[in-house]
């Protein structure tokens, strides 16, 4: 804990040389245990290439109606997501949040009540190519941030083969002042143009260590454990220490793998996998799902270790286990002295936004254990070493530890309850 969330890895941000320094550790840290390497060859580092697209210059929009021109340039007057190189659409303005959303089909919409995902949604759904939108408070204290993203989510080379996107719309976010100057654009025309620049490479790394059991089927039933080791990195001259998230958990792996590489060989197999750039869209993860060290028919279980540093106050001392309703897993866990219960939070799903949520699509039993996933330093330069809580990990991992051992060394087969396989 305190070398991934120290000064040093300066908060491990995608793809840095601080994230690539941070795997390095990881990956000695497994050898220096006994632990084997997994990736290709016998190491530790799976290594993945990822492409970002980025823009020649800054996106501008240029609005027009009868004599009233105005250019909007991104970072300064606006914030635009998801921009296409170049939008050219008729200007409609709507003022009343309950008006009817006909004849927005290809059309830029100046949206003048405050801003909400859900009416955001529905404009575009109503066929809109994009939208203008009031900043909240939260866009406006991102806004350097928000503004320096790339044109759209980084490319994993010779990773999971989606179909190509199709465009959901432009969010273009602005300020109240910015906003009151398109009072008179209730017509016109706007152009968007968000011209790309040459496409920039950069690495991360999937750290994997297993140790194979001595069962003569052991790699067919294996067990794999996984976090995600990276976090937010630097802004604006402030470390993102990332502590809870996720370094709590990396923590948990790696003391499992220190545990599990001393005691007696399991009858199961047991992987040990550490991913990076989760915090851009689960890249490592993507490309590991792609490249698993053993077929994924072969997995029985993956329990996914994420922000467990911060007690709950709703559930004090206990974990939770996402998708608790979904299998068998937890309450045989729980049987065995985890304190893991069930998710408190269903409406914020979060067995769908933790890596797990794609190997549960493949069919494996994979769910993710946490404790508060909403604390308040979620994404925050507060979520540093000083506000984890070492004595609240030390017993929630400890109680998983006999609860894991036993896993390995039974018959148990993990299974989805009828009807709630994802």
């Amino acid at each position: 804990m305190e070398k991934l969330a120290g000064d040093e890895l300066r908060g491990r941000k995608c793809g840095s040389a601080d994230e690539n320094a941070a795997a390095r550790y990881l990956a000695d840290a497994l050898a220096s245990l006994g632990v084997k390497g997994a990736a290709a060859g016998g190491g530790y580092l799976q290594q993945v290439h990822l492409i970002d697209q980025t823009y020649a210059s800054e996106p501008t929009l240029e609005l027009t109606s009868g004599s009233a021109n105005l250019r909007l340039t991104n970072g300064r007057e606006m914030v635009a997501q998801g921009a296409p190189p170049l939008l050219e659409a008729p200007i409609v303005r709507i003022t009343d949040p309950q008006a009817p959303l006909d004849g927005l089909r290809g059309a830029l919409v100046i949206y003048e009540p405050d801003f909400t995902n859900v009416a955001a949604s529905q404009v575009l759904r109503a066929g809109a190519a994009a939208v203008i939108l009031r900043a909240n408070s939260a866009v406006l204290q991102h806004w350097e941030e928000l503004a320096a993203r790339p044109p759209s989510r980084a490319q994993v080379v010779d990773g999971v083969q989606r179909p190509t996107a199709t465009s959901s719309g432009v969010l273009i976010f602005v300020s109240d002042e910015t906003l009151a100057s398109l009072a008179s654009f209730g017509g016109g025309q706007a152009r968007l143009s968000a011209t790309r620049g040459e496409p920039q490479a950069r690495t991360t790394y999937n750290v994997i260590g297993v140790r194979h059991g001595q069962a003569k089927d052991a790699d067919q039933h294996a067990v794999l454990l996984t976090s995600h080791y990276d976090h937010l990195g630097v802004r604006d001259g402030v470390i993102f220490h990332g502590a809870n998230d996720d370094a709590s958990g990396t923590a948990a792996v790696m003391e499992f793998a220190r545990i599990l590489a001393r005691g007696r060989t399991p009858q199961r197999t047991v992987y040990f996998a550490m991913f990076g750039c989760e915090e851009e869209g689960a890249l490592g993860a993507q490309y590991f799902l792609t490249h698993l060290p053993s077929p994924v028919t072969d997995i029985a279980a993956n329990l996914e270790f994420e922000m467990i540093g911060v007690d709950d106050p709703v559930q004090p001392g206990a974990l939770m286990l996402t998708g608790w309703e979904r299998s068998n897993l937890g309450p045989a866990l729980a049987a065995h002295g985890a304190r893991i219960g069930p998710d408190h939070y269903p409406e914020q799903h979060f067995f769908q936004r933790s890596d797990n949520y794609q190997l549960a699509l493949q069919g494996v039993v994979a769910q993710t254990v946490t404790a508060w996933p909403l604390p308040p330093t979620y994404h925050a330069a507060t979520d540093d070493l000083g506000h984890v809580d070492l004595n609240f990990m030390d017993q929630v991992i400890g109680s998983l530890v006999g609860p894991v051992t036993w896993l390995l060394n039974s018959d148990f087969q993990p299974e989805w309850n009828p009807g709630m396989k994802p």
